[in-house]
């Protein structure tokens, strides 16, 4: 299997990633054409963003039915399968988006969380690094995030700190991905841990969405567990994932890794 990095198609990929079209939009263009799988997906998408999800697998499996190479729909459904709890059938449809595009590092990326956030963390990592060779440096912060937090999780602080290289931190990041940014800058040593959690900083500039500071701090106190865990302060580790259970958002990424943690700790029952 030839991995070929191409600008563009990334750019594609995420502008598919970061979709928000309304379902009455998607509608609107399955009158003209109702076996459109892109309208589909659209609409998958849409149904998703009400929380519809059954509905949102139903569209994406229609527009597989229509076009098995259309590789967008194994993903879209992927994601609607992975929030609904069903960890295979995601994990058997991100593999599917992976061999009908395996050029898209999206794909690789969340088959990626997928494993890991379901304790399969070990082999995450093939795809995270696999995602490297595909993306450009600019792209590189959610992927050594997760290798550094992955390696701590895994007790191998040595691994953690070697990911660090992957990423030049010099390197603007998308807006999508400005918490991944400072928190790479804090496991570098590049912003001091007491003037991490900066509350006005993040709310100038992270999404402008509503709740986007509260998902934010979720992963950035889990940033700092695993620095101070790295540094040998396993009290102010603790502190994090208090802090982090004081904003809890429930499915995030990192509240999903905290919370077994928080409650090892007492800090939850």
């Amino acid at each position: 299997m030839k991995f070929v990095f191409n600008a563009r198609r990334n750019e594609e990929a995420r502008k598919m990633l970061m979709m928000r079209p309304a379902v009455s939009e998607a509608e609107a263009a399955l009158k003209k054409d109702d076996t459109d799988a892109a309208a589909l997906y659209a609409l998958g998408t849409a149904l998703a963003l009400e929380n519809r999800y059954n509905e949102a697998v139903e569209a994406h499996s229609r527009g597989i039915a229509f076009d098995p190479f259309y590789a967008p729909n194994y993903f879209g459904r992927g994601r609607r399968h992975n929030a609904s709890g069903r960890f295979w059938q995601a994990v058997a449809d991100f593999t599917m988006a992976i061999h009908l595009d395996s050029s898209n590092w999206i794909y690789w990326y969340y088959r990626a969380t997928t494993l890991n956030l379901h304790g399969h963390v070990e082999e995450s990592l093939d795809d995270f690094t696999r995602c490297l060779s595909l993306t450009a440096p600019e792209e590189h912060y959610p992927l050594a995030d997760w290798l550094y937090t992955s390696n701590v999780e895994l007790g191998r602080y040595n691994a953690a700190e070697k990911s660090l290289e992957l990423v030049d931190a010099s390197v603007e990041a998308p807006q999508m991905d400005y918490g991944y940014r400072r928190s790479v800058l804090l496991y570098k040593g590049l912003v001091k841990p007491e003037e991490f959690i900066d509350i006005p900083l993040l709310e100038k500039n992270v999404l402008p969405q509503e709740g986007r500071v509260q998902l934010e701090l979720n992963g950035l106190y889990y940033s700092l567990y695993c620095y101070w865990m790295v540094h040998g302060e396993p009290e102010k580790a603790a502190d994090a994932i208090r802090e982090l259970m004081k904003v809890a958002w429930p499915g995030a990424f990192a509240h999903t890794k905290a919370l077994p943690i928080a409650k090892r700790l007492g800090i939850v029952p």
